[in-house]
């Protein structure tokens, strides 16, 4: 499965500067980052992005998402890929295209609290593990309990401008998937048709 939120199984040399945060997120946690990072997420209501994913096998996948607090968002592959992952009414729901089905998981079990959650904040569910920082960017690694397998997702945010630019999710395994963010918009209008899909009839429901 591709999907970004789903498969906790998403790695690309994350983001330079911060490896450790990917693979062994154990370290110092600086509360100012931490917060830094909450009051931007929470200064966000909604965005458009490009993103890019890869994996650790070479694997990579293109394609655009949508965001809206609470609760909304989607992501939809570029052809020749036909998936898309939307949520809805407390589900997030990924439409596999080459199985024509539709996988349907508690918003509760997936690594996307920072993206669905309203306020964003930490709660006794979500562990932070560490944060890091460099001359243009920060990093905050945190675990969350009762996510499909054991692991932890790395948010990664740029200073000037202010603003997220990707995120990998590693598996209790080891295994890393990453996501970079670019021509994010905060200021697209969001239809909400936007979020709303309706797979063909032939797909599992």
């Amino acid at each position: 499965m591709r999907a970004l939120l789903f498969a906790l199984a998403l790695t690309f040399p994350l983001l330079a500067s911060a490896p450790a945060l990917a693979q062994s997120p154990v370290g110092s946690v600086d509360q100012a980052i931490v917060d830094r990072a909450l009051t931007y997420l929470n200064s966000v209501r909604s965005f458009k992005a490009r993103f890019i994913q890869r994996d650790q096998k070479g694997g990579k996948w293109t394609g655009q998402m949508w965001m809206e607090r609470p609760n909304r968002l989607r992501f939809q592959y570029d052809p020749p890929e036909s998936d898309i992952i939307w949520s809805d009414q407390g589900l997030v729901k990924h439409y596999d295209a080459e199985l024509d089905a539709v996988t349907h998981v508690p918003r509760h079990l997936t690594p996307a609290w920072f993206l669905l959650d309203d306020p964003v904040r930490i709660t006794k569910d979500v562990t932070l593990l560490a944060t890091s920082q460099d001359s243009e960017r920060y990093f905050v690694a945190a675990a969350q309990e009762g996510i499909l397998s054991e692991g932890h997702v790395t948010l990664a945010f740029r200073m000037e401008p202010e603003k997220l630019i990707g995120w990998t999710v590693t598996d209790g395994e080891g295994s890393v998937t990453q996501v970079d963010l670019f021509e994010l918009d905060a200021a697209a209008p969001m239809p909400k048709k936007i979020f709303r899909f309706e797979p063909p009839e032939s797909s599992s429901q």
